[in-house]
């Protein structure tokens, strides 16, 4: 009996040493926003390392665009306004904390609420 409660607790410590490394891997995940300020954009989500999430971000928007955002976060969200030429950034942990903070700071920048979501995503 004894045996069998000892197999359990051990069991039960490596299933949690597994949810903790899993978990802190997702947390330490890197974000970037890259864009051209006129259109063109490029995301990168789940990139182990923010040079990583800096040179996808920019490969996915071309040779004209600047990095523009990068956080450690899951989600990242783009918003750009073609009239005014603003744009917003935000990162954090679902899709839901990440749209409207980025639609603010993008329309905070523009009459009008001119500014739509462009992407949001989230490492999965």
């Amino acid at each position: 009996m004894m045996h069998v409660m000892m197999r359990r607790l051990a069991l039960a410590a490596v299933l949690a040493a597994a949810f903790i490394n899993s978990s802190s891997a997702q947390q330490q995940t890197w974000v970037a926003v890259a864009s051209d300020g006129a259109g063109l954009w490029g995301i990168a989500v789940g990139m182990a390392t923010r040079q990583a999430a800096e040179q996808s971000a920019l490969g996915e928007c071309g040779m004209y665009c600047r990095l523009k955002f990068t956080a450690q976060a899951r989600c990242v969200a783009y918003a750009f306004s073609e009239t005014g030429r603003a744009e917003g950034f935000s990162a954090g942990a679902s899709r839901q904390q990440v749209e409207q903070p980025a639609l603010a700071e993008c329309n905070a920048n523009v009459p009008a609420n001119s500014c739509q979501l462009k992407t949001a995503r989230c490492f999965e």
